[in-house]
């Protein structure tokens, strides 16, 4: 016994003193980036209607991306860009303009020093339908932009005319003050990003890599700053700056079975059973969990601003990501961060009760985590079925794209965002983040090495839920913060 305690109380005392090194020496590497003086107020900010007045303008024009693209109302994108010719005169006046047909929009504004790589924003300007039933009904219309006890009502407020307008104001206003980046500042806005983008941004993509431009930076949609979501930053809120993106793809799984009257079935079964067993063995194999090194960096960057037991986990995640896999897995939510998701969408098969259906058809929808790739899902699925005479394909309705290569945490654009949110928005946290959803930015990786997702809005829980819901809104005051944050990006560009 003396022999076990000689061994074990030094291994104890030295694992002690490694964890609380790791946790001394991760609070000092990520201490909170140090709040700066408030910038003065934008010209025309004093006006904190006048912004917000010409994003209703823009939210009042329907420009809704239908799944079935013929019930699309092309003349509505078209007079979108006609109106932000109207809106944004001197952005007009002096930057290039671009028109790739209804749904592709590019800018450009000619910086003094072309040794500089330039810089791409995105944004998109379609939305998707805001239809009503029952209960689930809008306070205000969806398209009417109506601004309300401080609030600005209307789909595209959050999903994403905002961001879209953010630029072309900053631009608008840093114009007006006879201001000229020092590097070459693109934008790139597609209209129909809610089905996929192979219209409005793979086609702008096209005409870059035509051009052989690379940029410094990408800036999209993808993350914003998270309030009252994170329980364990007690209120501090949370720069979701998304540096990785999940994969996509939809297989489908198809069942054959022979036609004939529901009195004389089979015995084997009907395709709707055999499709149905195949899809609760997918079910009951959810794919494994892991810490990607994006989520990694995210809870250590979390260290300085967390109590002091929490801390000293999310500086030792050599030793405790099983206890973090264990907490995320609880929650729908994280647990999407740390796995492939499969989810069943559409189900298919038979017309009437007394006739048996000669296929039954599936579709099952996966967000990729970095790490795994189309073929290794497709091969899994093959083996997890258990049964080679279910056909497994492509369900081709949407383009397929592996994980998108991660950017570092430690580049230009990240360090920039979080220097520049350290003046417009203090106390908030910025770290990186992997995003569950497809962007536009993926048409993009070719031509840059840091894509950064994210857009400068506090959003709570109930926000979040209104994206793509009804009731979607903002704040005036929640969008002029976010037209400061732009314009001192801008300038510190």
């Amino acid at each position: 016994m003396p022999l076990i305690l000689t061994l074990l109380v030094p291994a104890a005392i030295g694992l002690i003193l490694t964890l609380f090194i790791r946790y001394l020496l991760m609070k000092k590497r990520y201490a909170l980036a140090a709040e700066r003086q408030a910038p003065p107020d934008i010209p025309g900010i004093a006006d904190k209607d006048a912004f917000a007045r010409k994003l209703g303008q823009l939210i009042q024009i329907p420009t809704v991306s239908w799944t079935d693209r013929s019930r699309r109302d092309t003349a509505m994108f078209v007079k979108f860009q006609e109106t932000l010719i109207q809106l944004f005169p001197l952005v007009h006046r002096e930057l290039e303009r671009q028109v790739l047909g209804p749904f592709g929009l590019i800018y450009h504004w000619k910086g003094k020093n072309a040794q500089k790589k330039p810089v791409l924003f995105l944004a998109h300007y379609d939305v998707v339908p805001a239809e009503q039933a029952g209960e689930d009904t809008w306070e205000q219309g969806p398209f009417n932009g109506t601004i309300k006890d401080g609030v600005l009502w209307g789909r595209g407020t959050l999903d994403i005319k905002s961001q879209l307008a953010f630029q072309m104001e900053t631009a608008e206003r840093l114009l007006g003050q006879g201001w000229q980046p020092d590097r070459d500042i693109y934008f790139a806005f597609g209209g129909d990003e809610e089905i996929s983008g192979q219209e409005g941004a793979r086609n702008m993509a096209a005409v870059f890599k035509e051009k052989k431009l690379y940029f410094e930076f990408v800036v999209d949609e993808g993350g914003v700053i998270a309030k009252d979501q994170l329980a364990f930053l007690k209120g501090r809120p949370a720069a979701l700056v998304g540096l990785a993106e999940k994969g996509f793809v939809t297989f489908k799984i198809t069942a054959q079975g022979v036609s004939g009257h529901s009195s004389m079935p089979e015995r084997k079964g009907t395709a709707i059973g055999r499709l149905a067993k195949g899809i609760v063995r997918l079910e009951k194999k959810p794919f494994p969990s892991r810490l990607d090194p994006m989520i990694r960096n995210m809870l250590e960057r979390f260290v300085p601003c967390v109590s002091f037991g929490l801390g000293l986990v999310f500086a030792n995640l050599w030793l405790f990501s099983p206890l973090i896999l264990f907490i995320f897995s609880r929650n729908k939510t994280t647990d999407s961060l740390i796995r492939t998701t499969q989810a069943i969408t559409v189900f298919k098969a038979g017309e009437q009760e007394n006739i048996l259906p000669n296929e039954a058809v599936c579709l099952v929808n996966h967000r990729i985590l970095p790490g795994d790739t189309i073929n290794f899902i497709r091969d899994r699925h093959r083996q997890v079925l258990g049964d080679k005479d279910l056909g497994l394909g492509d369900a081709g309705n949407w383009p397929a794209n592996n994980p998108i290569t991660a950017g570092d945490p430690e580049g230009s654009g990240f360090q920039l965002i979080r220097e520049v949110l350290a003046q417009t928005h203090p106390g908030v946290v910025a770290v990186p983040y992997l995003v569950n959803g497809s962007t536009d930015s993926k048409y993009y990786g070719d031509l840059t090495d840091q894509i950064l997702r994210f857009t400068p809005l506090v959003l709570n829980p109930k926000d979040v839920a209104a994206i793509h819901g009804v009731n979607e809104k903002v704040s005036l005051e929640n969008l002029n913060n976010g037209l400061r944050f732009y314009y001192q990006l801008f300038c510190h560009l």
